[in-house]
């Protein structure tokens, strides 16, 4: 069985993984300016980073470039190592230091970034990630089945956001993401939780809360999107920031992957309303029977 790290466990592991270059990086130096036999390279960041699924934490593809990048930057890095000897230029080393500095740094960033993001912190936006999504849901499924404790999952998306995208370039679709993703915090209560799911999906698990407090967490987004009146040239029309959203209440013993499935089928069979910055459907446990029973 695979052994469960805590996530002060990996940050300590994350240190020792750093040390071994830095020990390494040292016995260089002895060996270029006193000869001293050098010892063999590490590749602990490479053996490290096979061990590591980006699966859930990796939604734009960030963390894979970024692992290429400083793969690549490794395997520089050991090939010059060996052609330094005493009688480098005192230029050739140092620009071989710099990178060497730049690696370790970037591993460093890298390597916590990661570790943070598996622990559930999507730090892109400051919301929650896919690494604890199921585990969340199934621990309030439990609590609806035991103690009888409502929750609702609201599904929402940004609409039209591919078009903004295509349009505006993926930065400034960056800044509308996280854009989006403020107004969804400031619209949930202290004991809510939302996660970015994909590129501009986010999930909302508005706890304590049947169908009726569902709607009301949609309103108070509604009311902060209405507010903000966020307006983008898109082809030389201006496009209104509007969301759409999905609403429902889980029975006890529900299944967590038909759930979304309904979630989603419903999102992409919803009509926008014209002028509404939010559009957003409410099933209560009646309505879903009936609805599945039809």
């Amino acid at each position: 069985m695979a052994i469960n790290y805590t996530t002060d466990e990996k940050f300590r592991i994350l240190g020792d993984l750093l040390k071994h270059y830095q020990a390494w990086f040292s016995g260089l130096v002895l060996h270029v300016f006193h000869d001293v036999a050098v010892r063999p390279p590490p590749d602990v960041f490479i053996n490290w980073v096979k061990t590591v699924s980006f699966e859930q934490i990796d939604i734009e593809g960030r963390y894979a470039r970024e692992k290429d990048r400083l793969l690549l930057l490794h395997n520089e890095l050991m090939q010059e190592a060996p052609l330094l000897t005493k009688h480098t230029a005192p230029a050739g080393f140092e620009g071989f230091s710099e990178k060497f500095r730049a690696f370790l740094a970037a591993t460093h960033n890298f390597c916590q970034s990661v570790v943070i993001e598996q622990g559930g912190l999507d730090i892109f936006t400051g919301l929650k990630n896919k690494a604890v999504l199921r585990g969340d849901i199934n621990i309030e499924m439990e609590r609806l089945a035991r103690e009888g404790f409502p929750f609702s999952l609201g599904l929402a998306r940004i609409d039209d956001f591919k078009v903004m995208e295509k349009s505006l370039g993926p930065e400034n679709a960056d800044i509308i993401v996280k854009t989006v993703a403020d107004f969804i915090l400031k619209s949930l209560r202290t004991y809510d939780d939302a996660y970015r799911i994909s590129r501009d999906h986010f999930v909302l698990c508005l706890k304590q809360s049947d169908t009726m407090g569902g709607q009301r967490a949609m309103e108070r987004l509604r009311d902060i999107l209405e507010e903000a009146g966020k307006v983008y040239n898109i082809d030389g029309r201006d496009k209104l920031l509007t969301m759409s959203c999905c609403v429902a209440s889980p029975f006890p013993g529900d299944d967590i992957n038909d759930l979304f499935d309904n979630l989603y089928v419903d999102l992409d069979k919803q009509i926008k309303d014209p002028g509404s910055v939010l559009t957003y459907q409410a099933l209560s446990p009646l309505q879903r029977f009936i609805k599945e029973d039809g």
